[in-house]
């Protein structure tokens, strides 16, 4: 039978009935002049223009190398001999005229998708033809790190049946349906399939341009035409949905970040890493799947009219098991300016029978209505200006201490950094900027007044990054406050937006350096005083991307600093160690990162449905068990269920609070950390007038 042939009605019944011959539409574009062309005028352009211009030798074995990692990560698509023979390619590959092999990147990315095409319909026949047993003593090898690339294709297809049998138990015990769980995934599969022939060659071509792009830095990316439009759109936030950047991650689209103010991170139920696994629209009776489905169709399912709702059911990023999930309810909204403002609360700490008024001001950007500041209204939007007005109003309110919130902040506006710096520091360097030119020159605000004289803390984390880490790292160097937390995301790179013959693409071209001359970049800001994490920060961050850029250092420029007293700082941490040890709430998150450790090093999932059941159950009676452990140790009633404690905590999330001082245990520290630098001050202070 030709199948070539066969009309489009008859595909359609061949693919009901027949899946086993999907894999007839292959993958195999080729690269024409023009594209050609078009690597060529972008690889000059990154030689040209961006911050590190130098390329070695071993350049294309490098991308190829690259490539093919970034594509095959788990090695469950190419073998062994696969492998070497595009590495050799690559070492012989001819870079007198051109750098880099554009053609074997086509190759190698004609061959994921096609063996993709294999896997996929591998699975659905073997959910036709298999009954999987899971009373078995079999394990699914889930730490890929340390293995080798299967030696054959034979290898692959045994793998392929592991991963097979662990969709469908994962799926059984998340649907609890045996029927349902079978129909769904060869629906997903299908979908994959699908999805894969829908391919075009401006797809092929923005991956191996973007594994070219990564060679130079991780923030160097090119823009394909439909690319170009949708970043365009991200940037002036007009687009309505839930303010969330997606990527796609195995078979799933995954949750990269969260716009501040938008309806995912007001819902305080979304995190970076959830992985999307079905959307519901308003009055639909019916999830629709979308395991397997391109990133962008995922981002088209979400984006709809203002006001309108939909569900979308996501694996929690802290699951140990895929079977996990959690629905959210989500209303489209525009994202506005005012959504992502700063918000304020005054907190109390009492220390030896004296109250500390500490105000805490939530900064989720450094955002700015540009087009009110170019028109010289002087009531324009900024962190800056709504920060200011906030400090006016504690100063009424005789605040004894502030904590500046940039946990999650991304940055912004290099100008609001330069601002929000001056309200604390008074006039002076903020940031240097080093060109790709090997430029040197300072920003910062030369004309700013100090609004706040009293102490400050900065808070951070490691989703803190650029603009943060400028604000974070001035208030350090200037010895101005303490800055609390974890490291920060080592963003310290500047990148210019340029239009290509078709597309755009995005270069970095500068870097951003403290006044002490430390670049910012890698390394990120060291907080003074560290807190305890869930979880391990160096799994994220600039530090763990490939060929993220190195940190360096250049001259420092002149500036003054305000007095601190180190004696004061070491008696302050030592106060912060003794709760650290005595607190339960800083208990409750070290429980949490050594549950994380311990996970985190798990080689091996069982596909016994038993085993898994049991692992499922411990991992609730252990939630269970450390809250209750930790709502005992300060005083609160202990829940009575699992249950209990659910409810308990979606009656919490309903309350939308802009800052939840008692449930977040690191913001508590933090001011415990400020309320105990007033009290030591103020003791010292009384003993030199004594």
């Amino acid at each position: 039978m030709n199948i070539k042939k066969i009309n489009f009605a008859s595909k359609l019944l061949i693919l009901a009935l027949f899946s086993q011959f999907l894999l007839a539409g292959k993958i195999a574009f080729i690269p024409n002049d023009e594209r050609v062309l078009l690597s060529n005028e972008i690889f000059k352009k990154l030689t040209e223009e961006h911050y590190i211009q130098a390329i070695e030798e071993d350049f294309n074995y490098k991308y190829i190398e690259h490539l093919i990692d970034e594509l095959d990560d788990d090695k469950r698509y190419f073998t062994k001999y696969e492998v070497n023979r595009f590495l050799n390619s690559a070492k012989l590959f001819n870079s007198s005229n051109q750098a880099f092999d554009v053609k074997a990147a086509y190759k190698i990315i004609n061959l994921y998708f096609n063996r993709l095409i294999e896997y996929s319909d591998y699975q659905v026949y073997l959910l036709e033809k298999e009954t999987f047993s899971f009373d078995g003593e079999d394990y699914l090898d889930i730490y890929s790190e340390d293995n080798d690339w299967q030696p054959s294709r034979l290898a692959l297809k045994r793998l392929w049946k592991q991963l097979t049998k662990n969709d469908v138990l994962t799926s059984q015990l998340a649907d609890k349906e045996d029927d349902y769980s079978i129909e769904n995934i060869k629906k997903r599969y299908t979908n994959r399939i699908r999805r894969i022939n829908q391919r075009k060659d401006e797809d092929i071509f923005s991956l191996a341009m973007n594994s070219l792009t990564s060679q130079f830095d991780p923030h160097s990316t090119y823009f394909s035409p439909r690319s170009a439009e949708d970043f365009e759109l991200n940037m002036s936030l007009k687009l309505e949905g839930i303010g969330a950047l997606l990527t796609t991650e195995d078979d799933y689209a995954q949750i990269v970040s969260l716009v501040p103010g938008g309806p995912a991170e007001k819902s305080g139920k979304i995190d970076p890493e959830d992985k999307i696994t079905r959307i519901r629209q308003e009055n639909a009776k019916d999830f629709v799947d979308v395991i397997g489905w391109r990133v962008d169709e995922v981002v088209d399912l979400i984006r709809g009219e203002s006001g309108s709702s939909l569900d979308i059911e996501f694996i929690p990023s802290d699951s140990e098991d895929n079977s996990n999930r959690k629905i959210v309810n989500l209303i489209r909204e525009e994202i506005k300016l005012e959504d992502r403002a700063a918000k304020s609360e005054i907190h109390s700490v009492e220390i030896m029978d004296q109250e500390y008024k500490i105000g805490i001001i939530d900064l989720p950007t450094f955002y700015i209505d540009f087009e009110a500041y170019r028109n010289r209204d002087p009531d324009y939007k900024s962190s800056s200006n709504d920060v200011k007005k906030i400090l006016k109003e504690f100063n009424k309110n005789s605040v004894d201490a502030v904590i500046i919130d940039l946990r999650g902040n991304s940055g912004g506006s290099l100008l609001e950094a330069n601002k929000l710096t001056g309200l604390f520091t008074s006039s002076g360097a903020t940031v240097q900027v080093k060109q790709n030119s090997g430029k040197i020159g300072s920003w910062g605000d030369y004309y700013a007044k100090q609004a706040w004289k009293k102490p400050v803390a900065v808070l951070v984390d490691r989703g803190s990054a650029s603009a943060s880490e400028i604000f974070a790292g001035a208030i350090q160097d200037y010895k101005r406050g303490l800055v609390i937390g974890h490291r920060t995301f080592g963003k310290g790179t500047v990148q210019a937006l340029d239009t290509l013959s078709s597309g755009q693409i995005k270069i970095t071209e500068s870097k951003f350096y403290r006044v002490t001359g430390e670049s910012t970049q890698n390394k990120g800001v060291t907080p003074d005083i560290e807190l305890p994490s869930s979880w391990d920060i160096e799994t994220s961050g600039e530090s763990s991307l490939h060929l993220s850029l190195p940190w360096d250092t250049i001259p420092a420029v002149r500036y003054r600093t305000f007095n601190i007293d180190e004696d004061i700082i070491a008696a302050v941490k030592k106060s912060h160690l003794n709760r650290l040890s005595e607190s339960p709430n800083m208990a409750y998150i070290l429980n949490l990162r050594e549950r994380y450790d311990l996970v985190k090093n798990k080689k091996e999932l069982s596909l016994n449905i038993d085993n898994r059941k049991k692992e499922k159950a411990e991992r609730k009676d252990w939630i269970f068990d450390i809250e209750n452990t930790r709502r005992e140790n300060v005083g609160l009633a202990k829940f009575e269920t699992y249950s209990d404690m659910e409810d308990f905590n979606k009656e919490k999330d309903e309350k939308d609070l802009d800052i939840d001082v008692e449930s977040d245990y690191l913001l508590q520290e933090t001011a415990n950390i400020i309320a105990d630098y007033i009290y030591l001050n103020n003791k010292i202070l009384i003993t030199k007038l004594d």
